[in-house]
């Protein structure tokens, strides 16, 4: 079981490579044609930056499929001999801990080589002092709330006979949790300023009128200090909800294409797509804890390994991605029907032409290659490609 384990993950990453090596033959292909919505300069420039991202995930593909290969092929085994003990939790979470620490060193290199290619094209300012900064920061949160959720899940495990279904729902109150907390979290990497611009401010307030929406504040976010691409989101949950306005968004974007921008955010809320999504996560969720909660006993004996906790979560943190990808084109199917839909609505509170206009900035600047292949564009995106956007936006704009 072993070895078709190892054999269908083979065939998954094969098909992503396949896939990336495709869309930078697409992007040539296409960048042959001529220029669209950018410069000739702007257009090469993207890409060129597209090609490096696909590149990029080429080799973190490549190394996803040596984990894989190595902890199915001795390392989940060794790290069993070393520090499992029976019966004891702390032994468990030491095992799991050691489990990241190893995928983390050797995904590191992929991590700072993205860094760099953003700081190559004009996106990445922030020094290297504040990524140490933050990578010790993602760290520390990890071990503390990480640690706390894993201990959790493994105890879930190894003392219910249908611990899948438990183990579901403790996870999935997790991820609402998460939503709730987010903007605590984010207060830890960026300052969040009130909105000083009063006519901006009541515009936005009285837009979000329109929808219902009922917000604890709008922010500015200072962006700029590490990135210098432009957007916007609302995060949060109930009482926790807030408006978030990169401050380059507002450097770039004038008055009424920031008001178009969030008054497609405004079109997500208003169609309940954040409950939609939130069901969606669930849904995957409960298909990996569905097939993780009945792994056979023989493939743990395969692995000369215990069948307890930690090593069923690892299994299902390796695997995982493949399943997900299998689940991906219909996730992509609805989430594109969801943007479509907040383009309309976003439309509706400004004007359509300003949201165009927008979305047009918002390519032109975050250097995003406007043409995308229909495969990829199928099993990666979970936005319609932008000239479909621009395309139905002058469409309902004519009509």
């Amino acid at each position: 079981m072993v070895n078709y384990l190892i054999a269908a993950y083979g065939i998954y990453i094969f098909i992503k490579i396949v896939l990336e090596i495709h869309e930078v033959f697409f992007i040539k292909k296409e960048f042959e044609k001529g220029a669209v919505l950018m410069s000739l300069d702007e257009y090469k420039n993207a890409a060129l930056y597209a090609i490096n991202k696909h590149t990029l995930n080429i080799f973190n593909d490549l190394v996803s499929m040596f984990l894989v290969v190595f902890w199915i092929s001795g390392g989940l085994f060794i790290l069993n001999f070393l520090l499992y003990k029976p019966g004891d939790l702390l032994s468990e979470l030491e095992i799991l801990f050691a489990f990241f620490a190893v995928n983390y060193i050797l995904t590191l290199p992929i991590h700072i080589w993205e860094k760099h290619i953003d700081k190559r094209f004009g996106f990445n300012v922030a020094p290297w002092k504040l990524f140490v900064v933050d990578e010790i920061k993602k760290i520390a949160l990890f071990v503390i709330f990480g640690g706390a959720f894993f201990a959790g899940l493994i105890y879930f495990i190894e003392h219910f006979k249908n611990w899948w279904l438990i183990g579901f729902l403790f996870t999935f109150a997790v991820v609402i949790l998460i939503n709730v907390l987010y903007p605590i979290f984010a207060a830890m990497f960026n300052k969040f300023e009130p909105l000083e611009d009063e006519e901006l401010k009541t515009a936005i307030e009285d837009m979000m009128k329109k929808v219902g929406f009922e917000s604890n504040g709008i922010f500015v976010m200072d962006a700029s200090k590490r990135d210098t691409r432009l957007n916007a989101y609302f995060a949060g949950l109930g009482k926790s909800k807030r408006v978030v306005l990169f401050d380059t968004l507002l450097k770039k974007l004038d008055k009424n294409e920031i008001l178009a921008v969030l008054g497609h955010e405004l079109g997500h809320f208003k169609h309940k797509d954040i409950i939609k999504n939130i069901a969606v996560v669930g849904v995957m969720l409960f298909v990996l804890f569905y097939i993780f909660g009945h792994l056979p006993q023989s493939l743990f004996h395969e692995l000369h390994i215990p069948k307890n906790g930690v090593n069923i979560v690892i299994l299902a943190l390796l695997f995982s991605d493949m399943i997900f990808f299998l689940l991906q084109p219909l996730v992509n199917a609805v989430s594109r029907h969801n943007e479509f839909a907040a383009d309309e609505t976003g439309g509706e509170l400004v004007s359509k032409k300003d949201l165009a206009s927008a979305l047009k900035k918002l390519v032109k600047e975050n250097k995003h290659f406007p043409k995308v292949s229909k495969i990829y564009s199928f099993l990666h995106y979970t936005h319609p490609p932008i000239l479909e956007r621009l395309e139905k936006l002058e469409r309902k704009e004519s009509e």
